[in-house]
Order: structure tokens, then C-alpha cells, then sequence
């Protein structure tokens, strides 16, 4: 008896360690995914328009990503626009990759 006890606990045991195990590791992906989004977003370029288009079709992050793309597409319209004429092509570069991103995203 006190031996299948044992058994039991020990089993148990592993099995939630094995459930935190799972979450950390959940976590730990999610984590990656954000910073290479942060860096994709950042880096207008083909490789980066990969690395939003590859998170940001998958079903389970889709409205998360579209959602931070259109946020980060408003904060550069609205600095194009305070900026008129001149604008900064490093913005304007950026607004093309944002736009670029979000279609690829919604097209897939």
C-alpha cells in the first residue's frame, strides 16, 4: 500500500513538472516570437517581411500581430503627416513596410 502510494505521488509529481515544463517552454517560444516581430518590424527588408508574414499567419497570433502592424503603421502616418515635406525617408521607407507586412499578412 504504502509503496503504490508512493508510486502514486511520484507519478503525480512528474506529471505536473512535466505540465511547467510545458507552459515555461510555451512561454519561452511566444517570448522569441515577440522579439524577432520587434526586430522584423524595425528592419524594413525582405528577411523581415518573411519573419512578420511566417508569425503572423498563424491563426492563434494573427490579430495580435495584425493589431501591433497597424499600430505601428499609425504612429509613422502620424509622424509623416506632422512632418509634411519634410519627411524623413527613413520614415517613409518604414510606412512601406509596414504596408507591405499587413498585406502579406492579410493575403495568406
Amino acid at each position: 500500500m504504502k509503496a503504490t502510494l508512493i508510486l502514486l505521488l511520484a507519478l503525480v509529481s512528474s506529471i505536473a513538472h512535466a505540465t511547467e515544463y510545458e507552459e515555461q517552454s510555451t512561454q519561452q517560444q511566444i517570448g522569441a516570437m515577440v522579439q524577432a516581430l520587434a526586430v522584423a518590424i524595425d528592419s524594413p527588408s525582405a528577411k523581415s517581411v518573411e519573419v512578420i508574414a511566417n508569425y503572423g499567419t498563424d491563426s492563434r497570433y494573427y490579430v495580435m500581430i495584425r493589431g501591433w502592424l497597424v499600430q505601428e503603421l499609425a504612429g509613422v502616418e502620424s509622424q509623416l503627416a506632422a512632418q509634411g515635406a519634410q519627411a524623413e525617408s527613413q520614415l517613409i521607407v518604414k510606412a512601406k513596410h509596414l504596408h507591405t507586412a499587413l498585406r502579406r499578412i492579410d493575403l495568406e
